[in-house]
């Protein structure tokens, strides 16, 4: 009887080489590669990622700066920094796609030996009787044809690389803690009756910016802070608002610690605005309302007034429904200063910081502002804190305290 007619009729015999062969190259290709090579394009990714985002600040910040660029002849010495980050880009760029030609080469060598592999093991079987022939034929097609998958796996790491590098970005952000945490479930003055720093220290890492500083302001008064650049004025309006933590001492506001009471009743309190004020690519109406979500139309332009600058937003083309352009670039800077102030204004809490609010207005502007201010004071209710430069400001003033140093005592 001839062999072959002899195997058919004992069937063919199982052979689990074949399968430990196709799962030792699935778990190749599909895992081990990747995270071998994964593991040094990581870095490599999140390096890039460092990199590419430095590189869009860089740019923006360039642009920003366009006009002080211009006029100062610098336009060569930021052409060259952004050429030499670009490329220092295109290196890592080139290093990233040298390893993923790496792990495109190695996995397509591996499934090519996997494959010739099967090829061998099978025409083994064969001779030997073990398989038939159209089993052969389909074992071997079939490893061929079945590592598309599991390549598609094993490329995707050459694309996460990038993107969890981004994530990782992002993830490092979201972890950031926030040096002055907010306070809820805390408690919440019922009326303002004035606030107060006593014995103060703050420093910036080790500069010294306050030292055993004590003022009160009390509810209904104006009371001004004046001194030179650096002896803290600034710093101490941040404080009252408790954007940063005082290093020693207390601060009060209506008796209370303010680090007891709700940072939501905190912000209720009080109305701040700087020297710079930012504003939203967003129509004026809505920039100004930010002080008060919700607000009406009346009331924005009330607030506006106050501010002086309603007579100005009303003689453009889309009047309050103007938008201001990113960062507020088609304003100017005491036209921003004024939309700040209406925030303020609009806002209406019994507490005004103002930090320099008249330093971008011509003389006409800053009286009326001032006379806004003294006739908001009238009813008592209104405490404001002043710091400025400017004697014309401080005459609004019922007190005036000199920070004469950075290091107050």
């Amino acid at each position: 009887m001839p062999l072959s007619l002899s195997l058919r009729r004992q069937g063919p015999k199982r052979l689990p080489a074949a399968g430990l062969l196709a799962l030792g190259a699935y778990l190749l290709v599909g895992l081990v590669i990747p995270l071998v090579i994964g593991k040094r394009g990581g870095q490599q990714g999140l390096t890039f990622r460092n990199a590419f985002g430095e590189m869009n600040s860089f740019v923006l910040d360039s642009l920003r700066g366009l006009d002080e660029t211009i006029q100062y002849g610098r336009g060569q010495e930021r052409w060259e920094e952004i050429s030499s980050r670009s490329r220092r880009l295109s290196r890592l760029q080139e290093r990233l796609s040298t390893l993923e030609g790496v792990q495109t080469s190695v996995t397509s060598l591996t499934i090519l030996l996997a494959s010739l592999a099967m090829l061998l093991l099978m025409l083994s079987a064969y001779l030997s009787g073990q398989v038939t022939f159209a089993q052969t034929l389909t074992a071997v097609i079939a490893m061929m044809g079945s590592f598309g998958p599991v390549a598609a796996l094993s490329n995707l790491a050459n694309t996460l690389n990038q993107t969890l590098a981004s994530g990782e970005r992002v993830l490092s952000i979201l972890e950031e803690e926030a040096q002055v945490k907010e306070i809820q479930g805390g408690e919440e003055p019922q009326d303002f009756t004035g606030i107060a720093a006593e014995h103060v220290d703050f420093a910036y890492d080790s500069e010294q910016i306050l030292n055993d500083y004590t003022i009160r302001v009390p509810r209904g008064r104006v009371v001004g802070i004046h001194g030179p650049s650096g002896s803290g004025k600034s710093t101490l309006l941040k404080l009252l608002m408790r954007f940063w933590e005082a290093d020693a001492g207390q601060i009060t506001v209506s008796g209370l610690d303010i680090r007891k009471i709700n940072t939501s009743a905190l912000r209720e309190m009080e109305s701040y605005v700087e020297q710079d004020t930012c504003l939203f690519h967003d129509s004026i109406a809505n920039n100004i309302a930010i002080g008060r979500p919700g607000a009406g139309r009346e009331e924005i332009m009330a607030a506006a007034a106050k501010a002086s600058v309603h007579d100005f937003i009303m003689s453009l083309p889309e009047g309050y429904d103007t938008k201001v352009g990113e960062l507020g670039d088609t304003l100017s800077g005491g036209e921003r200063q004024r939309i700040g102030l209406a925030r303020a204004f609009l806002h209406d809490a019994p507490l005004l910081l103002l930090d320099e609010p008249t330093s971008n207005l011509d003389a006409l502007n800053e009286g009326i502002i001032l006379k806004s201010l003294r006739e908001t004071l009238q009813d008592g209710d209104h405490t404001v804190v002043l710091v400025s430069h400017r004697a014309s400001t401080m005459n609004i003033a019922d007190t005036v305290v000199e920070m004469s140093s950075a290091r107050q005592s």
